[in-house]
């Protein structure tokens, strides 16, 4: 008995430390999550926005249709850019998210110069 009451006692501590130090966390490190990251509530739902140093992206707005009738839903549309610096290849997807699922369409590139396009512009300045 005395071992489940000293569990609940170190258990509630522990929730309530971490708990405080999340606030303060934000208190001490206000501007990291607004530099990095937004989010706006707008009148029919809301609107997000992350960027990371190393340029990738992600934008979302989520609206909420019909409310208040049966047909209301959640309808999300985003896209976001990410970058990867060791193949030095950046792939965007564009995606919606409502009652019939979610559908994406992605598109991979490379940041670098191509061969063809360095030799062209080598011939073009002789």
């Amino acid at each position: 008995m005395v071992s489940v009451k000293l569990f609940l006692t170190a258990s509630i501590l522990l929730i309530s430390l971490l708990s405080a130090n999340t606030q303060m966390l934000d208190y001490i490190y206000p501007g990291f999550m607004t530099m990095y990251y937004s989010q706006v509530p707008t009148k029919e739902g809301y609107r997000s926005k992350q960027e990371e140093p190393n340029g990738s992206i992600r934008e979302e707005i989520g609206v909420i249709m019909n409310p208040g009738t049966a047909n209301e839903e959640l309808v999300i549309m985003g896209m976001y850019r990410a970058y990867d610096e060791k193949s030095d290849t950046e792939t965007m997807t564009i995606y919606t998210a409502d009652k019939n699922g979610y559908k994406s369409r992605y598109k991979v590139m490379k940041r670098g110069l191509s061969a063809k396009l360095l030799m062209s512009l080598a011939k073009g300045s002789k």
